[in-house]
């Protein structure tokens, strides 16, 4: 335990170990200055008496534990007793083995994003709402004009433009109301339309840089699912995909591909019960990704791009976990391939 705080201590964000009681059992410099305590101060003291208990950072923990996986969360405000100040940070929860967690924070770029009041937080949601709906209310309306005198491979694009639109608009009305990605909203969907509706959007994104590859697998069934969620998580990484086999090749290549998968391990399933799962892999052939960066890949803050703040795949992580799905990354030196592993339906006796 020791020589886990001792490198705990080298970390440039703030790290807490609660144990199964949510007493404080570690934290690293950069916590006990967050917390306004001493790690000896805070020795086995619940966190209840470090923050106050109307903090949003228990409901976290709450969620974290239930989920039995990974959530990230940002713009948290940080108070307690000993704070003279408000502290915003991004977060990151992660259970122990042992029943507690490990709470990773970061300060965020603007302290002012996130009030802990509820006026504060349903202003903010209004802002939201409106600087971000608006204009794409205008976007989606100029597409639907414009696709009245289009050509016929210029409604394809106008299409992608609409749908696209929707869907931001939708996930900003959620987001704006403060839904976790952790959170999913489930519904029966078909694995194939939704691929081909990320795969048409980064396509036009990159013009004529790349063509995507699709190998699905047609007799796979419906699965049950947040469409926007996963949407999301699936665009993200075949982004980075894209983004990585034209940088890398001088014959960029990408490919995505469904298959049938069987002897699933099903997460938070309360059981060692095996299930059936569709596996969706996102191919590229870019430079690879280090041993070193793979094992780090789905962290908070962790990121292979210049200037990146490694977000991206770290939500990808945490809608997955919602899901109950697992995420596995192979990687040499000219082929990268993610692949996504989401739980299906339990069959029925009829």
């Amino acid at each position: 335990m020791m020589d886990v705080i001792d490198l705990a201590g080298l970390a440039p964000f703030a790290l807490v170990s609660l144990d199964e009681r949510r007493r404080v059992v570690a934290a690293n410099p950069e916590a006990q200055s967050v917390l306004g305590h001493s790690e000896r101060a805070m020795f086995r003291k619940p966190l209840s008496e470090v923050l106050f208990h109307d903090s949003p950072i228990f409901e976290l923990i709450d969620r974290s534990l239930e989920l039995k996986g990974d959530v990230t969360a940002h713009g948290v405000p940080i108070r307690g007793p000993s704070l003279a100040n408000k502290r915003t940070m991004d977060i990151k929860l992660r259970p122990s083995g042992d029943g507690g967690i490990v709470i990773a924070m970061i300060q965020t770029d603007d302290n002012e994003i996130v009030d802990s009041n509820p006026a504060g937080v349903a202003a903010f949601g209004r802002i939201l709402g409106h600087e971000v709906k608006n204009p794409l209310a205008g976007i989606s309306g100029g597409a639907q004009l414009l696709s009245r005198g289009a050509r016929e491979d210029q409604s394809a694009m106008l299409e992608i433009i609409q749908s696209e639109t929707k869907r931001i608009e939708r996930l900003v009305s959620r987001l704006s109301a403060f839904e976790l990605f952790s959170s999913p909203a489930k519904e029966l969907l078909n694995i194939h339309e939704l691929l081909d509706r990320v795969v048409a959007s980064e396509e036009a994104a990159h013009g004529a840089k790349i063509r995507v590859r699709r190998l699905y697998d047609p007799s796979l069934p419906n699965l049950k699912a947040d469409q926007d969620h996963l949407h999301e998580a699936i665009q993200n990484i075949l982004r980075n995909a894209i983004e990585a086999a034209t940088a890398y090749s001088s014959t960029p290549q990408v490919s995505v591909q469904t298959a049938f998968e069987t002897g699933f391990a099903i997460a938070g399933s309360g059981s060692k019960r095996l299930g059936r799962a569709i596996r969706v892999t996102v191919q590229d052939n870019g430079g690879g990704i280090s041993p070193e960066k793979r094992s780090k890949i789905f962290d908070m803050f962790n990121s292979t791009k210049s200037g990146g703040r490694g977000l991206g795949l770290s939500i990808v992580n945490e809608i997955v976990t919602a899901h109950r799905g697992r995420i596995k990354v192979d990687s040499s030196d000219d082929q990268t391939r993610f692949s996504i592993y989401l739980p299906l339906p339990r069959a029925t006796k009829s």
